[in-house]
């Protein structure tokens, strides 16, 4: 008799773990549902996220495709403005000199050729004037040069933040694919463990009476340790 009734408390202690074992295993199946159907919701939108990442990355490239395109063009711009800088400058020196060869020709023949020197008057107020000119467009040159330089400074630094812009979006775009292979991983681990629960809960039912093992041993009475 004490056999049997020892018997019947160890069969009702397996009963309690096939229970508890059972009832963790569902609660544990249902979590790992709601997580899945989180997970697949979570992946779906991290690839929309990535394309719109690309698409943004495609869209900086091109900026600076074109940005690159005009620097060049602002670039071949300024060394024109240079050029016809210097021949304006070489022009300037070049009147300049005549200017004082034609005042060193009109002293020395002052007084004895009147009509030479107000020829050489005229010819020097003449020069004069396209001094002035040149000076005029030489100060309009130099504006000018200040403003693409300005410009050009300002593609030059639009250009750097493009490019830490792109960098940033790129880093962005392979974490977000890390994660979403980390998601990927944990969602197939949780099938792996969803299998493993239903093996587990198949093995608590009779394979010959197809009938729920741990259901059937719930009707075995409880020892009394009192009797």
């Amino acid at each position: 008799m004490e056999e049997l009734r020892s018997e019947l408390e160890v069969a009702n202690v397996e009963l309690e773990n096939v229970k508890r074992v059972k009832e963790t295993t569902e609660q544990e199946l249902k979590g790992c549902e709601v997580e899945l159907s989180l997970n697949e919701t979570a992946i779906q939108t991290l690839e929309a996220r990535i394309s719109v990442l690309q698409g943004e990355i495609a869209s900086v490239g091109s900026e600076l495709d074109s940005l690159k395109v005009e620097g060049g063009a602002t670039r071949d711009q300024f060394i024109n403005h240079l050029l016809d800088l210097n021949k304006k400058i070489r022009k300037f020196q070049d009147q300049l000199s005549r200017k004082k060869a034609i005042e060193s020709v009109g002293n020395a023949a002052e007084g004895s050729h009147e009509l030479e020197g107000d020829n050489t008057t005229a010819s020097s107020q003449s020069i004069e004037e396209r001094l002035i000119k040149v000076m005029t467009q030489l100060a309009n040159e130099e504006e000018e040069f200040l403003s693409a330089e300005q410009i050009q400074s300002q593609n030059r630094q639009t250009l750097i933040n493009l490019e830490k812009r792109k960098a940033v979006m790129v880093m962005m775009v392979k974490g977000t694919k890390e994660l979403e292979n980390l998601t990927k991983q944990t969602s197939g681990l949780e099938v792996s463990y969803g299998r493993l629960s239903e093996e587990l809960l198949k093995s608590c039912i009779c394979p010959q009476c197809f009938q729920d093992n741990t259901e059937a041993l719930d009707n075995i009475p409880q020892v009394n340790e009192a009797h």
